[in-house]
């Protein structure tokens, strides 16, 4: 999924919400500080712990601090740099209105380096001493453009500055010109496939931000070579309980789908929505309808709506119109099927078991579905195109209608685009680059980009104001612009 900037015609909005006073509780273990709107501050930041590199390739280590703002983004930072061998790895959150809660926090973390340990929050004010305090050889921006901006704002006046490196979280397709411009004092962009590397090293020419965009493999793809489907649906046991992840069921067994022939009837279908598409209510209501008929015409079958966030927390994103309100309200409706759908929460992983199959619009959780060989249908009923993040997709072999949905006729992608399309070959090629720009910090031999260095500060500035100017003032604003 392609993260919108403000700005960006994939945005509809601040990044942030208009008001703190709708932030859920912040999490339990978490000190209280100055929070990014400067109110007031009780604890400097903790430390944190440093992870000692679990995994060697006989590399000279590295140091990389990672700052994150969400869970989605705190989820790529520790899964990136669990993955990567002889790295020295911290990670903070910056406090915002959009900070993750306990809840979101554990699953973001979930099979990384940093599953059942603290991840420190830290306010703006406190990145200089932050960085200061850990000397690292590379900054990692994990985060939405503008904390970036700032992030990296911080650490590029630094004498002995470390190298930027940023990224995003999920599939980066369409490339953002609004995005590059939040990072454009970043040394090198991680990408995830050929293709993206293509997309970002023009718009990096586009948006005169000069920097290496760098190709990996998204951290939780985890398969050796090309996937393949090995899940085998069943039936026979019982659904899970609500909230709760599926339980596993009978061994496995080779199933049908795009590579063998007719798809097998999941036992879990799962539904993996998205924040910002599709985004018409009706459109939302449509796939809720077809989980709804799929669970009415398969009693023996559970299906789920593996949620991001419950009521009252945030995402990354805002959403309009959310699947809790919408599934409610078809059960006030009592429409068929309705009442068994399930609400799932916790790590995605939890949910892809062998007998499961995932559906979904645009979501980088389809290629973690079709990394572990789960059957995976990106719904076409809307269409492919740029504004749905789901270009990508579009002759995958991996796409059905709701129909479908409701059918459980669950396929699987075809090999041929599995190869150019996020499972290309692992060579180590991401550390070796990594380790040439941490040698060159510690070289001082980064480029001092002053003209950059202004050009974001006043970016910055006009994005912190969009957050506490009222809409009408600024949809104002905007249109004189264009009158003149």
């Amino acid at each position: 999924m392609t993260i919108p900037e403000p700005g960006d015609p994939h945005h509809s909005g601040p990044i942030f919400p208009p008001s703190l006073s709708d932030v859920p509780p912040r999490p339990s273990h978490l000190t209280e500080r100055t929070r990014a709107d400067g109110q007031s501050s009780q604890s400097a930041h903790p430390d944190g712990p440093v992870l000692p590199p679990r995994r060697s390739a006989g590399l000279a280590l590295i140091r990389i601090l990672s700052i994150s703002d969400s869970e989605s983004y705190l989820k790529w930072a520790t899964q990136l740099l669990s993955s990567l061998p002889d790295v020295e790895g911290r990670v903070f959150l910056v406090d915002n209105p959009i900070l993750p809660t306990d809840e979101q926090i554990a699953s973001a973390v979930a099979g990384t380096d940093w599953e059942h340990r603290e991840v420190p929050v830290i306010a703006r004010s406190d990145l200089a001493r932050v960085i200061a305090d850990h000397s690292p050889d590379i900054v990692l921006g994990a985060a939405t453009g503008p904390i970036v901006a700032q992030v990296f704002l911080t650490a590029h006046t630094r004498t002995d500055r470390p190298a930027l490196v940023s990224g995003l979280p999920g599939m980066g397709l369409p490339a953002s010109g609004k995005g590059m411009n939040y990072r454009r004092l970043m040394d090198a962009f991680i990408a995830h496939s050929s293709a993206e590397v293509t997309a970002y090293t023009e718009a990096s020419a586009r948006s005169q931000v000069p920097c290496e965009v760098l190709l990996a493999r998204l951290p939780m793809l985890r398969s050796e070579g090309i996937p393949q489907l090995t899940a085998s649906p069943t039936a026979e046991a019982a659904p899970p309980s609500v909230g709760s992840p599926p339980s596993p069921p009978s061994p496995p067994a080779p199933v049908g789908g795009s590579q063998s022939g007719a798809p097998a009837l999941p036992r879990t279908l799962v539904f993996a929505p998205q924040a910002k598409v599709p985004a018409e209510r009706a459109d939302r209501e449509a796939i809720i309808a077809a989980v709804a008929e799929f669970a009415d015409r398969h009693p023996e079958s559970t299906a789920v709506i593996k949620m991001r966030s419950r009521p009252g927390e945030f995402e990354t994103h805002h959403e309009q119109h959310s699947y809790f309100e919408i599934l409610d309200d078809f059960r006030t409706r009592e429409v068929p099927g309705a009442a068994r759908i399930e609400l799932g929460y916790g790590p995605l992983s939890d949910f892809l078991t062998d007998g499961s199959a995932l559906v979904t619009v645009s979501s980088t959780a389809a290629l973690e579905s079709i990394d572990r060989g789960i059957p995976t249908l990106l719904i076409s009923d809307f269409g492919f195109d740029a504004g749905l993040l789901n270009e990508v997709f579009e002759g995958s072999g991996a796409t059905g209608t709701l129909a479908d949905v409701a059918a459980g006729s669950i396929g699987f992608p075809d090999p041929e685009w599995l190869t150019e399309n996020y499972f290309h070959v692992q060579d180590g090629q991401l550390r070796r680059d990594l380790g040439l720009l941490a040698t060159r910090a510690q070289a001082g031999q980064l480029p001092n980009r002053r003209a950059a260095l202004l050009k974001q500060k006043r970016m910055l500035l006009r994005a912190e104001l969009r957050t506490v100017t009222p809409a009408p003032v600024v949809s104002a604003y905007r249109k004189l612009r264009r009158t003149r």
